[in-house]
């Protein structure tokens, strides 16, 4: 937001609106702002210390009332390990309220290359994945080793992706790829995926919306046949979505209490952690602990080695 002078005032106060209904999603219950955005805020609001900002037509109040209610519900929200985060909502407005059911299929016989590619072709010929692109768009389906002894679970595809076609191509990917490679691992030798395959539509041009129970549950054969097909020997799901996609919603399930412990999808050992976005708007040194140690503990199932270096990351 540094250029808040040519930005419209409502829709930027919308658009951090939505963002913080976003993370509210997601668990996040604490923010960092960084000083220049905070004073781009108050000018955007129609407010500089106090008197009406210059050349910046005033926000409508009820606009300047719900971002403030917003910023109020998170910042005095406990921590995201003592909260629990909000099932995620979203109008019929926003997304076709009435997808069609999910599909059944059964995967060819034949090599695993072989039926990843077929069902490569299905996912990304779906009439309706297809239906819910935004603009210039693409079906987003999984990469990665089908011998991959560790499959990356995230939520869905963010403006990056949906444009590359590929998962984790934007900030939270690189920051995942940084995971990655810290655990002495490549992108290439993992296989990542996602819960939906296509970004779930909203009004605002800013941020992401959380999928709704309707599209997940649409798309999650797609992501349950990739998982047969790699058979991984561990499962990270990255973030809420992820979790609820792998296991089933819960509204009593907090990230705080379930990461940090071993689960079990279909037999295959899960562990939940949070999704790297989380790391992205809280890069504290005590969060970035909580996934590496997460990580650790993927590392010791799968039989990796763990140099003394790689313990004492951010300790």
């Amino acid at each position: 937001m540094s250029d808040s002078s040519t930005l419209d005032p409502v829709e930027a106060s919308q658009a951090v609106l939505e963002e913080l209904k976003r993370q509210r999603t997601e668990g996040v219950r604490q923010i960092y702002i960084e000083d220049s955005t905070i004073e781009d805020l108050e000018r955007l609001l129609g407010s500089e210390n106090g008197k009406e900002a210059k050349n910046l037509q005033p926000v409508s109040q009820s606009t300047t009332a719900e971002v403030s209610a917003e910023v109020q519900r998170i910042s005095s929200a406990p921590t995201v390990e003592e909260s629990q985060p909000a099932s995620p909502k979203t109008s019929a407005t926003e997304t076709n309220p009435k997808l069609l059911s999910p599909p059944e299929f059964s995967l060819p016989e034949g090599s695993k290359q072989e039926q990843w590619d077929w069902l490569k072709n299905r996912v990304l010929g779906c009439d309706v994945c297809k239906s819910e692109l935004n603009p210039d768009a693409q079906v987003v389906f999984g990469v990665g080793s089908l011998d991959a002894d560790l499959f990356f679970c995230g939520e869905a595809p963010g403006a990056e992706e949906e444009k590359a076609g590929e998962p984790f191509v934007g900030p939270a990917g690189e920051l995942l790829d940084r995971i990655i490679s810290a655990m002495g691992l490549t992108r290439e030798s993992v296989y990542i995926g996602n819960v939906v395959n296509f970004r779930p539509r909203h009004h605002s041009s800013y941020g992401n919306r959380p999928p709704t129970a309707e599209e997940m549950s649409f798309c999650l054969p797609y992501l349950k046949a990739q998982l047969d097909i790699v058979k991984p020997k561990v499962v990270v799901a990255l973030g809420k979505t992820a979790t609820d996609g792998l296991l089933g919603a819960d509204p009593q399930r907090r990230l705080g209490q379930m990461r940090g412990t071993w689960h079990q999808y279909e037999g295959t050992p899960l562990m939940v952690t949070y999704h790297p976005s989380y790391l992205l708007h809280n890069p504290s040194k005590s969060s970035k602990r909580k996934v590496w140690e997460d990580m650790l503990l993927v590392m010791e199932k799968l039989g990796l080695s763990i140099s003394e270096k790689q313990r004492g990351f951010f300790q």
